[in-house]
């Protein structure tokens, strides 16, 4: 991923210098194979010298950190719920763009380039060794700041190698400094998109600010022991005391971000459903400058450049490449319950988008193996459609740009995603067993169409996961949605090149709404108006009061498989505990559920049942959920690496 990040920088940072390409290539990106007088020896070699640090930057590559909360999973593992927030101590990284900024000031005096260059190099440096530091102390609490290289002190005042931590609101407080510090160098517009300008340095502070505040305020839904030395020295501690402070400067950074007026979501107030959906489909597909404030393009002009979602497509999809095979992530029943249905076409208010299975309208219910438990006489009390997509096609448009579901077309293809048969006599089938040929997979023909217990014909589907057997096994998923969201949407694709945003408008919109929500500070309208400009790009009309749980469900929605959910609840305090149901904000059920489409064949035409329920798990037997959730206190700080060496405190100890 490094390399693929190594060409998107030459891209970006030749600043019209033909040699940079060549010189990067031959470096391969490692700066120790250059000494450090040559890169002193012109602009090019700045230029060099930034984008390996921009290449380190924690965070900015795809992943599929968010299956490790609620609402995604491996889609053959068993349901897994842990910390998706990677540690970050990197001192290396620190002294690489701390030598840089020492080399800025060296070139200036050498009168490489005029004042404002200067100014601007020097705001990428705070910027980046901000980003750096703002990783490390979300996940490890008060750190040793360092803004030197330290290579004066070697062998000669070794003591001054070794800098103690800072306690962790004095570190939170010196990285929002240093992002304000970088916001204030920088241009408002760089030559090229890939680099941080103003409005990046704010919208980042945005963040940490948020970040500093929710775990100021929620800090006692998981105090640490208090016993810890790392706790009574206030490394790893937090109050609700600082909480308004940092929502006044998230407040503040983002509301200069706002009213630059330089960005915008795009494709907002679309005409109707369809037009919002083809926008925010788009959206993932090319990158939109008017939407990204910092991120990545993998449209490189390498044709084998990918962001590596190519194998999250289902097993019917999985034809561009080969490997392990497909379906590595599904998305839960639990996200699909969260995006809400429009109450029609034309009006387009929302209303509650959990998805009636049962014609009571009870939804508490799951079957735990219902292969097993599903019995023909439930048929009757069961919620039927017409269609297998029926229950998704009035749902937001988010949900059908970015999720696939039963029935849905994709690449020209129906996505045929069932798990059973009620027959024409009555009788039911749930996860029939398959062997190599497919023989549990029978079809059964009515009005002259053949229906498919998972779906499709053999292997032309993308059913449930059945026994180890099956010929289809490998690719096959536990649970019914899959990301649709970053894959590419016209072919099957091993070089997926979509786009990848650190930050894009709405995420500051978000921010905005929910520090004023959360604070009382800030304009209470225009907050309101941040929250509901999200939801009508996504095509609602009405809108909704400005509430955490409001803005809360929109962070859920908008950005799912972004690594931002689980990110908001590492910030809050939110992960699941089933010993403290009070401090989470996923939910009280703890239990990752899947959706079984079933085709009913067993009244006058063929109609559709869905069950609520536990996933398989990718064993050669159906062992349903075989786990507790939990999150424990201490999760929320990493280990701090090598404490001993570096004569500091630990964290949890």
């Amino acid at each position: 991923m490094k390399k693929v990040f190594k060409y998107i920088l030459i891209a970006g940072l030749t600043l019209g210098f033909t040699s940079c390409d060549k010189f990067f290539d031959n470096m391969e990106g490692d700066l120790s194979k250059v000494a450090a007088d040559d890169l002193l020896q012109s602009e090019n070699g700045l230029l060099a010298m930034l984008a390996n640090l921009y290449s380190r930057l924690p965070g900015m590559s795809m992943s599929d950190n968010d299956k490790y909360q609620m609402f995604g999973n491996g889609a053959r593992e068993n349901p897994d719920y842990k910390n998706t927030t990677p540690g970050f101590w990197d001192y290396k990284s620190v002294r690489a763009v701390n030598k840089f900024l020492e080399a800025v000031e060296e070139s200036y005096q050498k009168g490489m380039f005029d004042e404002n260059a200067k100014k601007a190099y020097e705001g990428e440096g705070l910027f980046i060794r901000a980003c750096y530091y703002f990783a490390n102390v979300r996940t490890h609490g008060g750190i040793p700041i360092v803004t030197e290289s330290l290579d004066k002190y070697y062998g000669v005042e070794n003591d001054k190698l070794y800098v103690p931590r800072s306690t962790e609101k004095e570190s939170w407080d010196w990285v929002l400094d240093q992002f304000q510090q970088a916001a204030d160098l920088l241009p408002e517009n760089q030559m090229q998109e890939m680099r941080a300008n103003k409005y990046t340095a704010l919208a980042m502070k945005a963040r940490a600010a948020l970040w500093a505040a929710s775990e100021s305020k929620y800090w006692n839904r998981a105090p640490i022991n208090s016993s810890y030395v790392a706790v009574q020295k206030k490394l790893t501690y937090m109050e609700e005391s600082y909480a308004a402070g940092y929502y006044q400067q998230a407040v503040d950074a983002s509301a200069a971000v706002i009213g630059s007026k330089k960005y915008s979501l795009f494709g907002s107030n679309p005409a109707d459903i369809n037009a919002a959906i083809s926008s925010l489909t788009e959206l993932f597909q090319n990158y939109k400058t008017e939407e990204g404030i910092f991120g990545r393009s993998y449209k490189t002009g390498d044709a084998k450049t990918t962001n590596g979602t190519e194998k999250w497509v289902p097993n019917q999809f999985a034809k561009g490449y080969t490997g392990t095979g497909a379906a590595n992530y599904a998305a839960t029943l639990n996200l699909a319950d969260e995006y809400d249905y429009y109450d029609a076409a034309d009006t387009r208010n929302h209303k509650s988008g959990k998805i009636q299975t049962k014609e009571s309208g009870d939804e508490s219910y799951f079957f735990t193996y219902p292969q097993t438990e599903f019995t023909a006489a439930m048929v009757s009390g069961m919620k039927h459609y017409n269609s297998v997509q029926e229950p998704f096609l009035l749902k937001d448009a988010r949900f059908q740009a970015w999720v696939l579901y039963p029935g849905a077309t994709f690449r020209n293809t129906t996505v045929y995603m069932e798990g059973g048969m009620v027959m024409p006599d009555g009788s039911v089938s749930v996860y029939p067993n398959s062997d190599t040929a497919g023989s549990g997979n029978v079809g059964v023909e009515k009005g002259g169409v053949t229906y498919y217990p998972y779906g499709g014909p053999g292997g032309e589907n993308s059913s449930f996961m059945a026994l180890l057997t099956d010929k289809n096994s490998n690719n096959r998923n536990s649970y019914c949605f899959s990301p649709r969201k970053f894959v590419d949407q016209k072919s099957d694709n091993q070089y997926v090149q979509s786009p990848y945003y650190d930050i894009r408008y709405a995420e500051i919109l978000l921010t905005y709404a929910e520090a004023v929500a959360e604070s009382g500070k800030g304009d209470a309208t225009l907050a309101a108006q941040c929250l509901n400009e999200v939801r009508h790009r996504a095509g609602f009309k009405d809108d909704v009061a400005l509430t955490v749980d409001n803005v809360l469900h929109e962070w859920k929605v908008e950005f799912a498989f972004e690594n931002k959910w689980s990110n908001v609840l590492y910030r809050r305090r939110g992960f699941y505990n089933p010993n403290n149901v009070s401090n989470q904000e996923e939910g009280t059920l703890g239990k990752k559920l899947t959706l079984v489409p079933m085709v009913d064949l067993s009244g006058a035409t063929a109609q559709w049942i869905f069950l609520r329920s536990l996933p398989m798990t990718a064993t050669s037997v159906w062992d349903g959920y075989a786990g507790i959730l939990s999150f424990k206190n201490e999760d929320y700080y990493s280990a701090i690496p090598n404490y001993v060496n570096n004569k500091i405190e630990p964290n949890n100890k």
